[in-house]
């Protein structure tokens, strides 16, 4: 990922903490990334940046943070 991914990802995962949650990410073979958003120790499974978006502004954040489908 490029430096300007990370630093978008790494502000979404402040906005999840910021709400008590844990976003991560790992990569798929397709050279996509999933995503899972973890709180008192139950995941969801978050198979896009468009869910994640969703996921966050039903947590109630997203306000500030733009989330693209297609990319970070």
């Amino acid at each position: 990922m490029s430096p300007e991914e990370d630093k978008a990802f790494a502000t979404l995962q402040a906005e999840f903490a910021l709400r008590g949650h844990v976003l991560n990410r790992t990569p798929v073979p397709n050279g996509t990334h999933s995503y899972f958003a973890t709180r008192w120790g139950m995941a969801r499974h978050l198979a896009d940046l468009g869910a994640v978006g969703a996921f966050l502004k039903q947590i109630g954040g997203g306000e500030k943070v733009e989330v693209q489908s297609d990319g970070i």
